[in-house]
């Protein structure tokens, strides 16, 4: 097909619904199809603070609205020991009466163009793409200069009907406030040789989790200690089923058989996800931080379907998982405009 005269503009306040209509309309075309029905103001919730966000919209005169667009997430990450500037490309969609036209290619080069300007040309512009989603591998290829295929993996982990096993042992519970430099420092220690990490700090950490929607928190951290008192592990949790649901709108037969016995996707198609972050744990402690997964799986149970756990497929947090969790997962592959090539090696981290 051929491509389409188009207007693009950034993303405002007034598009929230409508833009939210295009992406309810356009499910993922990779090996999991899915769309997202937002339950609060989609502009807030695609902005994500306190990160910065900057999102465009195209508009055609053959149609009555918006037909696509996308966002980027402005931040710092290491990248191959360096602290860089960089911007995220998400939540890119185009309308299916209006794919292969150009639309796409159009929306990200306008995104990467304002990333360069306002950061620099050594800014890493990079974006998470689904194994199969064709489209999208073409689009980036117009602005990658990398890929590094097939290295993460988005795992829901089905919430417990049952309790995990008391432990003598450990204690779960929400952070002091004074151990948040102690959480802080384990976090970037466990993630310090991870390309694409953010570090963190007390305050960023902090402000990180007071940012709020709602008149209570949506965000939360929680640590395991052992009888001293010592801090062994900890994970953030989003309750992302308060600002959207996901409906999936299609399984590969080699998931849906798994699905009928795990049920990791419940009949009606529709996730309510509570998104995992900022998990680590202190080194020897893997038996600490699959307690602490397992309590979260169980304290949720009644809020929320699965914990969304990405992380990289060679990572660390890979063993905490069992084997029928595995079974339901997404496999993406990073997208990636850099100063400085990848080493292939180095283990990436995306939440």
């Amino acid at each position: 097909m051929t491509e389409i005269a188009i207007t693009l503009r950034q993303l405002g306040p007034q598009d929230g619904s409508t833009f939210a209509r295009v992406l309810a309309a356009s499910p993922d075309t990779g090996t999991i199809r899915s769309t997202v029905h937002y339950k609060i103001d989609p502009y807030w919730a695609l902005m994500s603070p306190p990160s910065e966000s900057v999102g465009v919209v195209a508009e055609t005169p053959a149609h009555d609205g918006i037909i696509g667009g996308a966002l980027i997430r402005f931040g710092h990450i290491q990248l191959k020991g360096e602290l860089r500037s960089s911007a995220l490309l998400h939540t890119l969609v185009v309308h299916p009466d209006f794919r292969r036209r150009g639309v796409a290619s159009q929306v990200s080069t306008w995104l990467w163009k304002s990333a360069r300007r306002r950061q620099g040309e050594d800014i890493v512009f990079w974006a998470l793409i689904q194994r199969n989603n064709t489209g999208s591998e073409r689009t980036a290829l117009k602005w990658a200069t990398q890929f590094l295929g097939g290295c993460i993996a988005v795992v829901p982990l089905k919430v417990r009907s049952a309790p995990p096993s008391r432990s003598r042992y450990f204690e779960v519970r929400p952070p002091r406030l004074e151990e948040l430099g102690e959480v802080v420092e384990g976090l970037n220690r466990f993630y310090l040789d991870y390309n694409f990490f953010s570090p963190e700090s007390e305050t960023s950490l902090a402000d990180w989790l007071n940012v709020t929607p709602f008149d209570s928190p949506f965000r939360h951290y929680r640590v395991v200690t052992d009888r001293a008192g010592s801090l062994l592990a900890g994970v953030a949790l989003a309750e992302s089923y308060r600002l959207r649901t996901t409906l999936i709108t299609h399984l590969p037969l080699a998931l849906r058989l798994p699905n009928l016995v795990f049920r990791v996707v419940p009949p009606t198609g529709e996730l309510r996800e509570i998104a995992v972050s900022r998990f680590w744990y202190a080194p020897g402690q893997e038996r600490a931080a699959r307690h602490l997964l397992e309590t979260m799986r169980w304290e949720w149970r009644e809020r929320a379907t699965a914990l969304m756990l990405t992380t990289d497929v060679r990572g660390h947090l890979m063993p905490l998982i069992g084997l029928h969790d595995r079974l339901g997962k997404a496999v993406l592959s990073v997208a990636v405009c850099a100063p400085v090539m990848c080493s292939e090696g180095k283990l990436c981290y995306c939440a």
